[in-house]
């Protein structure tokens, strides 16, 4: 007899794989449906789910398994992708998918998959508060939080751009893998650019609001998110390792 899983679905307003809730339903599982990882932290708020099922619709694949894994990051992650999408479970994998399964996957198969995950996570030891980012993302992604209350709302590109710095080891990342849309070919350079011109709007909506951000920007590389500074000069402001290309970049930071 196995335990009733406590479950997730995200599925657009017309989803792919419909009878999805019901067949998990009909194996035991207790499931809860969204349409969109907008409203998932208000259920994961009102019960912790153990495994959360994203089903690849209309958003952007990376930025919504980014905001599914930071919104409910003790849970199991199962991505759902159409049967030929090879690039996207590649994505979704490197974004922070635990698995993925085809659209054509056995609903049986999907929830012995899901208990397996979730017995993982159980022996996983959870993460301490002194792990937890003092700054952080709330409202569904929308608002930059910060260690004294510091409170930056977003758009869905700047909330994009900090997901990815958040969801990344060390908090930091090349300029390329900032790219909201990445572009291939000649415009590659320029697309880079628009990252610059995002944070110099970004840091000019900060300062209007009295909201430092701890960004390094690494000259000729990318930006780092210093999202462990404590307030009050607590705790440690610098990277352990800051990136250096063949010129000693030199790092400024944009407060």
């Amino acid at each position: 007899m196995h335990t009733a899983i406590e479950a997730i679905i995200i599925q657009g307003h017309r989803p792919k794989l419909p009878y999805l809730a019901t067949g998990l339903g009909s194996l035991g599982w207790n499931v809860r449906t969204c349409e969109s990882t907008d409203t998932l932290g208000e259920l994961a708020e009102s019960c912790a789910p153990q495994v959360v099922i994203l089903e690849n619709g209309d958003s952007d694949l990376r930025t919504a398994v980014g905001i599914a894994r930071y919104g409910v990051p003790n849970a199991a992650l199962i991505v759902l992708v159409d049967d030929a999408d090879v690039d996207d479970r590649i994505v979704a994998l490197d974004a922070g998918a635990d698995a993925c399964c085809l659209m054509s996957t056995d609903v049986r198969e999907i929830c012995a998959l899901g208990r397996a995950l979730s017995r993982t996570r159980k022996t996983t030891p959870e993460r301490s508060g002194r792990d937890t980012p003092l700054w952080r993302l709330t409202h569904s992604g929308r608002v930059l939080a910060g260690p004294r209350g510091q409170s930056l709302p977003l758009t869905f590109t700047e909330s994009a751009f900090f997901l990815r710095l958040l969801s990344s080891p060390g908090h930091r990342l090349p300029r390329e893998r900032l790219v909201t849309t990445p572009v291939v070919g000649p415009r590659r350079r320029q697309s880079t650019r628009s990252v610059d011109v995002m944070v110099s709007r970004l840091r000019a909506k900060a300062e209007r609001l009295g909201v430092g951000l701890p960004l390094l920007a690494v000259r000729q590389w990318g930006y780092i998110l210093l999202a462990d500074v404590a307030p009050d000069g607590q705790g440690d402001a610098r990277p352990s390792t800051a990136p250096q290309s063949s010129s000693q970049s030199q790092a400024n930071y944009i407060n």
